[in-house]
């Protein structure tokens, strides 16, 4: 039964994943196991100083704990259900000893679970880095997915031949769009290492490291099913040997139960069926505190204030400020936004033109997987709004499509020592063909005709920079200048107050006419002139 729950678990948060893409519904939530995940959301919830709408959706998990038990680690949790599915295959002829220092090893996930609430009192959002479904979640989006992909246009190639044999054009034609992201490797090493631990340990993980089951271990000794031990054990020790958590000691009859996650394996291999999980109301006698030493204790509360304060004094902290970097449409402002951003690359998959990107250390160590768009490698598509509809905790806005597009995140710039036009008098039209808005138009400059932008037309979207032909770094880059980026309101409205002008490009470019002195007065007729001629560097 737990195995049936845990891969039905596991293809549903696969399957959110899936579905996290263009035209995504408002009413389906793609992100319903981050919203699930406590110490996601607390941790958002401090470190942003305010209550979050979708964080509150994590109390059913309380609640359910509080009611259950500790069920989330054994049978919901996808990383939990990812180390259960690949310890037989990795690990099953390899003999597994239990480890002498397990009493300390224990306390560990609650050492890193005070280190990052006390980071998030100082507005240091840090349990991304050992959460384990954005840890998942960022393993499915940079490897898995472009992997998956990658496989499947593989197929394609080879089934091709096949396909216009058969006459079906569709399919032979057809090619999904290849996602790449920077730090794929990194994600994997991440994720293979915490599978490579259950070679000391089955699921040390869970066991030592996790900070979210630390926070459920707090609460689920309240749980009403409790394991029960009768008279008829025979202290064969094969409960002992076989728990997963290490959540029964040397006395069979007694259970750790801030360590039972209700697998009931230690029911299936019971040979005298002594073992229950009856329920029991009682919360006395094997609930007891967590046996933290002071010393550890205040190690960890200063040091999760101390990696708070330290985070703004790090050796990449002049770096910021040093990046034009570009957030998503709808960010919040940046202080908020790197608080309530949870580094999940939620936003990233959905992503429809691979723009979104992870940071290194654009933005300091404060910065580290938050999103940003690289507008070199594709642009932000304008009829796309998913990644605020994805974000869990509304870093990024979740907007309707006219206000996305009033969320100005910057504005392109010519280099005219790079620009074909400027730096070498060729013909070159494509950032001008390209804009949306008829941002960018071309203007006589001493007999040249020459590409401007107009920024209060320009909303950021990047397609210049993204087509621009020059090789290397783009002739026509975005910079964050001009950026809106609202905690709440509406963009439309700001975007009007600034006096920018978003519309799409009407088809025709009367800039240059009204510039250039060829501006033709409405309701009179046309009187025929010479044709002027036309500035140099134009065909004739």
């Amino acid at each position: 039964m737990r195995i049936i729950v845990q891969a039905i678990s596991l293809f549903l948060f696969s399957l959110f994943l899936f579905f996290a893409t263009y035209k995504l519904p408002d009413w389906f939530p793609a992100d319903i196991y981050l919203r699930l995940d406590p110490l996601l959301s607390l941790n958002a919830i401090f470190a942003a100083r305010e209550i979050i709408g979708r964080s509150l959706w994590a109390l059913v998990t309380v609640v359910a704990t509080l009611f259950i038990g500790r069920f989330f680690c054994a049978y919901v949790c996808p990383m939990g259900v990812s180390i259960d599915f690949l310890d037989p295959l990795l690990f099953k002829r390899k003999k597994q000893k239990s480890l002498t220092i397990e009493s300390s090893l224990r306390k560990t996930k609650y050492f890193l679970l005070i280190v990052f609430i006390m980071a998030a009192i100082t507005g240091l959002s840090l349990a991304f880095l050992m959460d384990p479904i954005a840890l998942l979640t960022r393993f499915y989006t940079f490897f898995l997915y472009p992997l998956a992909i990658t496989l499947i246009n593989l197929f394609l190639d080879l089934m091709r031949p096949l396909f216009k044999g058969l006459g079906w054009v569709s399919l032979s034609h057809l090619h999904i769009f290849q996602p790449v992201f920077y730090m794929s490797a990194i994600t994997l090493l991440i994720f293979g290492g915490i599978i490579a631990l259950n070679r000391i340990a089955p699921r040390f993980w869970c066991r030592y490291l996790c900070p979210l089951g630390a926070m459920l271990s707090l609460i689920s000794p309240l749980g009403i099913f409790k394991r029960k031990v009768s008279e008829e054990c025979n202290e064969c020790m094969k409960c002992q040997k076989n728990c997963p958590m290490g959540a029964i000691p040397e006395d069979p009859t007694k259970t750790r139960l801030r360590e039972c996650f209700q697998c009931r394996t230690c029911v299936k291999v019971c040979p005298q069926n002594a073992i229950t999980f009856p329920a029991s109301l009682s919360i006395g006698g094997e609930y007891s505190k967590i046996d933290l030493s002071r010393r550890g204790f205040i190690y960890s509360v200063a040091g999760g204030l101390g990696v708070g304060f330290l985070a703004t004094q790090t050796p990449f902290t002049p770096l910021q400020g040093k990046h034009d970097l570009i957030r998503p449409p709808g960010a919040i402002p940046e202080t908020e936004f790197l608080r309530t951003c949870i580094r999940c690359g939620e936003c990233m998959k959905s992503c429809l033109t691979n723009t979104l990107q992870p940071c290194l250390w654009e933005s300091g160590f404060s910065g580290l997987w938050t999103p940003k768009m690289d507008l070199r490698l594709a642009p932000c598509d304008q009829n796309c709004n998913v990644c605020g509809k994805v974000c869990p905790t509304q870093a990024i806005r979740s907007v309707s499509l006219e206000e996305k597009n009033h969320a100005k995140v910057g504005t392109a710039i010519l280099l005219k020592e790079k620009c074909l036009v400027w730096a070498q008098n060729k013909i070159c039209l494509i950032c001008d063909e390209i804009c949306p808005y008829n941002a960018i138009v071309f203007r006589p400059v001493e007999g040249f005709r020459r590409p401007f932008v107009i920024a209060s037309k320009c909303n950021g979207c990047g397609f210049c920079e993204q087509r621009c032909p020059v090789l290397g770094e783009s002739a026509i880059v975005v910079v964050p200048d001009g950026e809106i980026r609202l905690k709440e309101g509406s963009y439309v409205t700001e975007a009007k107050k600034l006096q920018l002008e978003f519309k799409a490009d009407p088809g025709d470019d009367k800039f240059i006419l009204e510039e250039s002195g060829f501006k033709v007065e409405s309701g009179k007729k046309e009187e025929k002139k010479p044709q002027p001629q036309k500035p140099k560097g134009f065909l004739q």
